[in-house]
């Protein structure tokens, strides 16, 4: 059984960086989805970070891809799905990178979906949550082909 913590959208939030891993010090993994607004890329050191919207000055890479338990994951942050037909968007590349799960950020909106073999996991917004939503990240334990989800709220 692994444990991924994922976080998104901080805005510049720094002291949410050190939050998420000290709430979660048990993670095997710790994922960034972007617009983390870094003032320097070591902030991340620990994260397996994509690149945001907002992170311009950053130099990470638009998508990354890794493998936990033998469960391809792929994280972007979201930027480039739109709003209408976005899971269509997001099964789309999931498909072409042949990946099963699917972290991303940008609408600061948590979200855990399951489509047949497919996941798609948004965390919210560690600082600036919209939709109704609360502060939060997301803890992803894969355990075999289990895939859960919890959320955990920002006090």
């Amino acid at each position: 059984m692994k444990k991924i913590v994922v976080m998104s959208d901080n805005h510049g939030q720094h002291d949410m960086l050190e939050y998420v891993k000290e709430k979660e010090p048990q993670a095997d993994y710790y994922v960034h989805c972007g617009d983390s607004e870094a003032a320097y890329k070591e902030m991340l050191t620990g994260y397996i970070c994509v690149k945001g919207n907002n992170d311009w000055s950053l130099d990470l890479p638009m998508e990354a891809r890794f493998e936990v338990e033998g469960i391809p994951i792929l994280i972007t942050h979201g930027q480039y799905f739109g709003y209408f037909n976005r899971e269509l968007a997001m099964n789309d590349l999931l498909t072409r990178n042949q990946c099963r799960v699917l972290l991303c950020g940008h609408t600061h909106t948590p979200m855990f979906l399951q489509d047949g073999n497919y996941y798609y996991i948004n965390p919210g917004s560690t600082s600036l949550p919209r939709g109704g939503s609360e502060r939060s990240y997301a803890v992803v334990t894969i355990d075999g082909e289990k895939i859960s989800c919890e959320f955990k709220k920002i006090e």
